[in-house]
């Protein structure tokens, strides 16, 4: 009986602690450099301040007008203080272009960058770059090897 007692006293525990997990949602902008140029932007979510997992919809192209998602796994995020720290990790690109023809790619992605919490760690403010290879299908095939977002952007943490 004290083991059952023992087990069902650490399964709650452990789902209790991930009830109180924070999730992250905010807006990031900036460019693309490389093969392609030009402006980003998307709204970001992290679904838990415990799991490694960032995931955006972007706009990553205007003319033409393209909705993008991405989804990166973060391998560490190592800190310089309580507060600032930096992130890598590694990730997944897709994205569809309008016009005639439509245009669909999709790739990888190796991401870094730096991190900061204010206000008692309700606000996240970073910088980031990736590489991103794309692979782009319209009537043929063909790549975009050196892609470059570069990104500021923000998180509010409930």
């Amino acid at each position: 009986m004290k083991k059952l007692f023992s087990v069902i006293a650490v399964l709650l525990t452990l789902s209790t602690a991930s009830i109180f997990a924070k999730t992250g949602v905010g807006l990031q902008g900036g460019a693309t450099i490389g093969n392609a140029i030009g402006g980003t932007g998307a709204v970001t979510v992290k679904p838990s301040d415990r799991l490694p997992w960032v995931f955006a919809i972007t706009v990553p192209s205007f003319n033409p007008f393209a909705i993008g998602l991405t989804a990166d796994y973060w391998i560490d995020t190592p800190t310089f203080s309580r507060n600032f720290g930096w992130y890598y990790g590694v990730g997944l690109a897709a994205a569809f272009y309008t016009g005639d023809p439509g245009l669909f790619g999709f790739g990888a992605r190796a991401v870094v960058g730096i991190q900061g919490f204010l206000l008692n760690k309700f606000l996240e403010l970073y910088a980031e770059i990736a590489w991103q290879p794309m692979f782009f299908i319209s009537g043929g095939f063909h790549t975009q090897l050196l892609a470059f977002p570069i990104n500021l952007g923000f998180r509010f943490w409930f």
